[in-house]
């Protein structure tokens, strides 16, 4: 039987950043950046990003990681520069069959860099290749549900209005705009939110991305 060994509180944090290092290294042949925790590829007007969420939890660091992949549009300047919660969201889990999202960081940790390396190339890439452009996202708006307000639906919403402002279309955006402004509106949330949440309203409805 294999016995992982565990890791001192204290090494945590530089077995961390090897971790990670190692994982971007193997896979800037494929044209991901790593940029904090997140690898990052520009595709066409996307962003693909896989992000290894170490962080642990309020009480500090913890021996235990999460892998989340993610899409988002390079025109979502809140999201992405700003840091946000990460749109079309999805745990590793739900892309690569039998695979555990929360790992143990142990001292082996190199073989788990290589391990998760190799299921990143054979399930998430390959994902990704569906999504090429901002096009591809509204060609397959089924696979990205708005039915209810969950986190992750939420997170797809913001990847939509920019998908279809990118291309100067009006599928889903106006409504879920004017039933964000609606709740915002209802819960006080702060002016410089709904104004912008208003101009983008506008901006769709007009049809003058671009042209503005």
């Amino acid at each position: 039987m294999k016995v992982y060994r565990p890791l001192k509180k204290e090494e945590l944090k530089t077995a961390y950043k090897d971790f990670t290092k190692i994982i971007a290294d193997n896979l800037l042949v494929d044209g991901y950046e790593l940029k904090g925790r997140k690898l990052i590829k520009q595709s066409n007007d996307l962003f693909h990003i896989i992000h290894l969420d170490t962080r642990g939890s309020w009480m500090g660091i913890s021996d235990s990681f999460k892998t989340e992949i993610s899409i988002c549009s390079v025109y979502d300047t809140d999201t992405f520069i700003l840091n946000y919660e990460l749109t079309a969201s999805k745990k590793i889990e739900d892309l690569v069959p039998k695979i555990r999202n929360y790992y143990r960081i142990t001292q082996e940790y190199l073989l788990l860099a290589d391990f998760l390396t190799r299921k990143i190339r054979e399930s998430i890439l390959p994902y990704f290749s569906q999504y090429k452009s901002s096009k591809d996202i509204l060609n397959n708006l089924s696979k990205f549900k708005l039915d209810n307000t969950t986190e992750i639906t939420e997170r797809n919403s913001n990847l939509i209005i920019y998908c279809e402002l990118a291309n100067k279309t009006d599928l889903k955006s106006a409504e879920i705009l004017i039933d964000r402004l609606t709740k915002y509106r209802k819960i006080n949330v702060d002016d410089k939110i709904i104004k912008h949440t208003e101009l983008l309203l506008d901006l769709i409805q007009k049809k003058q991305m671009g042209r503005s």
